[in-house]
């Protein structure tokens, strides 16, 4: 029996007054992208380099131009379950989001095999229960296929909303947090009769959960948001057991405006967003920057270059927070009812502080300051309904300054065949057919 209370395709279950719609897609996505001659910042591959290497030692790196992929398929196939029961507080409403991927070959937008969850959460009377978008994102990648920078996470979270008159409301969320990323933080023992100690250098665990403010407009013309969000980052300010554990606060701050634009066309639109952070740079980099193409940029600060994903760096027991900032546009214009064009780019600016940036020992490197700048577009054809056919291509160019040592030398590479690059042009493009029902 048809539900048309809460919308289209939606039917009620057999024996109760619940209204359930069942949708989803099959998509498609042919990837390809350059690399370059060492290693490919992806799926922290340059990480994985890094770790054999080490400036002076001799030691090179085990990836090369040859060995990464520079094209790739991504099959996911979605199913979708919305199902809605009418209440006296409100609708109460239960969505989840399955995915089924097969993935092979360079893959600039997602990875790994097998099922995952994209989205599974409860709504009722405002509250918000389960695996959604954080509350902090905004523009969250809405337009093209590949990402830009600035917040885009599908986090576990418990959250409540009020509403308002006009279409305004504000929100609370509580919302799962990523392990912190400093320099250091695995135990490890020495030998017999020593004085055991740990490595202040790694990935410490998660002591509370990230909380997250934000008030929002949605009206006829578009809408708006500001949101901001405390991240609790968890540090051990030195290698010995006795040594002082800290709590540092990192924080940031997002803002967006979405512009809807019929008078050019129907379903025009405008998105504008800029963010702000001081340790959780996770939040601008969306966990690990897809679709870099470091050649010469790996990860490990003691080991050769800089992976720049740190939310904090010990540094003779004080530890330092990096800081970034994100501007984002994206703007749609849809030709007729069958042929669509997107253009979005986005800046990514990332600063260690002074002390990070010269090494402590001479065995180091200290970090590295670096902007980036990526630009996509695409053209979408839709020659029948829920048919899509795609193209979109990406660029990135990379800006980054050469690391010091500890007498202030500047770092130039590992090697004969191994220099350090400042400057870095990739590209990328995903080809899809992607069928909704």
């Amino acid at each position: 029996k048809v539900c048309s209370a809460h919308g289209e395709g939606f039917f009620y279950i057999p024996g109760t007054d619940t209204c359930l719609k069942i949708s989803g897609h099959v998509r498609l996505d042919y990837q390809f992208q350059s690399t370059g001659n060492v290693a490919n910042y992806q799926q922290y591959r340059a990480f994985q380099a890094a770790n054999r290497v080490t400036p002076g030692s001799g030691k090179q790196f085990n990836y090369s131009s040859r060995s990464q992929n520079q094209t790739g398929f991504t099959v996911r196939a979605r199913t979708q379950f919305d199902a809605r029961t009418t209440t006296a507080y409100g609708t109460l409403r239960s969505f989840a989001s399955l995915d089924w991927k097969s993935v092979s070959g360079a893959n600039p937008e997602e990875y790994g095999n097998g099922t995952s969850i994209d989205k599974a959460f409860v709504q009722w009377a405002g509250l918000t229960a389960g695996r959604a978008q954080s509350m902090f994102d905004y523009y969250a990648d809405a337009l093209g296929y590949d990402d830009v920078r600035g917040p885009d996470h599908t986090v576990n979270l418990l959250a409540y909303t009020a509403t308002f008159g006009g279409g305004f409301a504000a929100t609370l969320s509580l919302e799962d947090t990523n392990q912190t990323g400093t320099i250091g933080s695995y135990t490890r023992a020495t030998t017999a009769g020593g004085t055991p100690t740990i490595n202040s250098w790694g990935l410490q665990g998660t002591r509370q959960p990230d909380v997250v403010a934000a008030i929002g407009v949605e009206q006829g013309w578009g809408g708006a948001q500001l949101s901001g969000l405390y991240h609790s980052i968890n540090v051990e300010s030195g290698t010995a057991i006795a040594s002082r554990h800290k709590e540092e606060a990192g924080w940031g701050a997002n803002a967006g405006v979405h512009i809807k634009l019929p008078m050019i066309a129907p379903g025009d639109e405008l998105w504008l967003q800029a963010t702000y952070t001081k340790g959780d740079l996770a939040l601008q980099t969306q966990g690990y920057p897809r679709g870099w193409n470091l050649s010469n940029q790996s990860g490990g600060i003691t080991k050769g270059w800089v992976l720049p994903d740190y939310d904090a760096v010990v540094v003779n027991g004080s530890d330092k927070l990096p800081t970034a900032w994100s501007a984002v546009a994206a703007f749609q214009h849809n030709w007729n009812a069958q042929w669509a064009t997107h253009i979005e780019a986005s800046y990514l600016n990332v600063k260690y502080p002074s002390a990070v940036t010269r090494a402590a020992v001479s065995s180091q490197l200290g970090a590295s300051n670096w902007n980036e700048w990526r630009v996509g577009l695409g053209t979408d054809w839709k020659p029948v309904k829920n048919l899509l056919i795609g193209l979109e291509l990406y660029y990135t160019r990379l800006d980054q300054k050469a690391p010091l040592n500890a007498n202030g030398t500047v770092f130039t590479g590992a090697g004969t065949g191994v220099p350090f690059k400042k400057n870095i042009n990739t590209y990328e493009g995903v080809f899809r057919v992607e069928r909704d029902f």
